[in-house]
This record gives C-alpha cells, sequence and structure tokens, in this order.
C-alpha cells in the first residue's frame, strides 16, 4: 500500500488509468440509467433505477475525492495490475456497446458493479 510519492511512476499511471476508464464506466452507466427510467412503466422499477443512478452519481463524487486524496499523498492505494486495469477499460467499452433497454439492464448493473468492486479493491481500509 503506497501513497503517490511512495508509487512508481507506471504504479500511479496504472491507478489513473483504472480510475478514469471506472469514471467511463459509471458515466456510461448513469445514461443508461436515465434511458431506462424513461423506458418503464412500472413505478417500483422506474424507482430502483433513479436509486441506482443516484448510487452511481455517489459512487463519482467519492472516487473524485479519493483520486484527489491520491494526488496529494493522503490516500494509500494497492497498485492495480495490468490485467485489472484492462478487464476495467474492457468492461467499459462492452456497457458503451450495451443497449439501454430492460433487457439487458442487468448486464448494465452488473459491469458497472464490477467496474466499481475493481476500483474499490486497490484501496486501503
Amino acid at each position: 500500500m503506497n501513497t503517490m510519492s511512495h508509487c512508481t511512476p507506471e504504479q500511479q499511471l496504472s491507478f489513473l488509468q483504472l480510475y478514469f476508464a471506472t469514471v467511463d464506466l459509471l458515466t456510461e452507466a448513469q445514461e443508461k440509467y436515465r434511458r431506462l427510467i424513461d423506458q418503464v412503466a412500472d413505478i417500483s422499477q422506474r424507482s430502483h433505477y433513479r436509486a441506482l443512478l443516484l448510487e452511481s452519481e455517489r459512487d463519482l463524487e467519492l472516487m473524485k475525492n479519493q483520486r484527489r486524496a491520491f494526488l496529494t499523498d493522503q490516500l494509500a492505494i494497492r497498485p492495480p495490475s495490468l490485467s485489472t486495469v484492462q478487464n476495467t477499460i474492457i468492461n467499459a467499452e462492452k456497457l458503451a456497446q450495451t443497449i439501454a433497454d430492460v433487457a439487458n439492464a442487468n448486464a448494465i448493473i452488473n459491469l458497472a458493479s464490477m467496474g466499481l468492486m475493481a476500483f474499490n479493491a486497490v484501496l486501503t481500509a
């Protein structure tokens, strides 16, 4: 677990690559949630997608604060592996290609969750 000043340039880059891939993933998920909210007639489903939208907005704010803390040596991380970064980038690309409809809702939720879990795994407890 290293703060920014104790990470190699490669470790710093891998963290930032993971951060931005996760931001892309959550931003795309937000757009998909908005489309799903507009598509469904059922109030409980609409509320579910609104809750997911709000959670992803919260998660993005938390991530932004964590990035800032890392950049100012106030947060230690476990530098992500290359495969973690690559998998998150791939998941962001998959999500971007996923059509926002009820049939794909679980895939959207799962891809967003996997990206966030990968990012959170590099943070210290």
